[in-house]
């Protein structure tokens, strides 16, 4: 692989991550605004002496109270997989299990459907066998087919992301209805990201899947152990 190539990959790898934490950041900012919103109501209802008979009053507080537990979960839950998510380039090869990535890096991807208003549905096949790869490349790999799905795709329309094992592989399939010919939806196969690809010695392919939908097939095995 050339030095131009590996740097396109790489600068692609840091804007993927970029976009991650920007969308990390405003999550982040909604829970706490909703968190700062219910202390200030629960001040006020402490304010006016809300007593034990007054069930409306109790009612509030209890609503109050749950919403900033709820927050707190939530915003806790970020920030476990936030910290695997930027631990992951220590260690550029390693032993895992491909659905664990997916659900940690979907906690932060979840924004982007939501704002689209695209449904995301999760078909991941129990008991996968572990693969040995570049756990963070192939976050970064997952994270621009799954953006690229968001623009070929309508608002109201449902994204299905499975995995499923095959042989000693296993393969990250996309499928979902464009809202027109996949070349007029930009750059799904970027020389990048089929050279990210390439990388980790997997393979990523476009086919017809059930009527008007297409199917986005990645593959991704495991590289000799060093």
């Amino acid at each position: 692989m050339d030095a131009n190539m590996e740097n396109s990959i790489r600068q692609e790898q840091i804007e993927s991550f970029g976009q991650l934490m920007a969308g990390f950041a405003h999550d982040m900012k909604n829970h706490l605004g909703i968190i700062r919103e219910s202390n200030g109501l629960m001040g006020d209802i402490l304010e006016m002496g809300a007593m034990s008979e007054d069930t409306k009053m109790v009612e509030r507080l209890q609503k109050s109270i749950a919403a900033i537990e709820r927050r707190v979960v939530l915003s806790a839950n970020m920030m476990h997989h936030l910290s695997g998510l930027a631990h992951r380039p220590d260690f550029p090869k390693s032993s895992f299990v491909v659905n664990d990535l997916i659900e940690e890096e979907y906690t932060f991807l979840e924004r982007f459907s939501r704002l689209k208003q695209i449904g995301v549905i999760f078909e991941l096949q129990e008991m996968l066998s572990a693969v040995y790869n570049d756990p963070s490349l192939l976050q970064h790999i997952f994270y621009r087919v799954y953006s690229t799905c968001l623009e070929c795709m309508e608002s109201g329309q449902i994204l299905t992301i499975v995995t499923e094992q095959e042989d000693q592989n296993t393969i990250i399939a996309f499928r979902f209805s464009p809202r027109e010919s996949l070349k007029d939806c930009g750059e799904f196969l970027s020389d990048a990201v089929q050279a990210a690809v390439k990388k980790i010695h997997g393979t990523l392919t476009i086919s017809d899947y059930e009527k008007k939908s297409v199917e986005i097939r990645l593959m991704v095995s495991s590289l000799p152990v060093e």
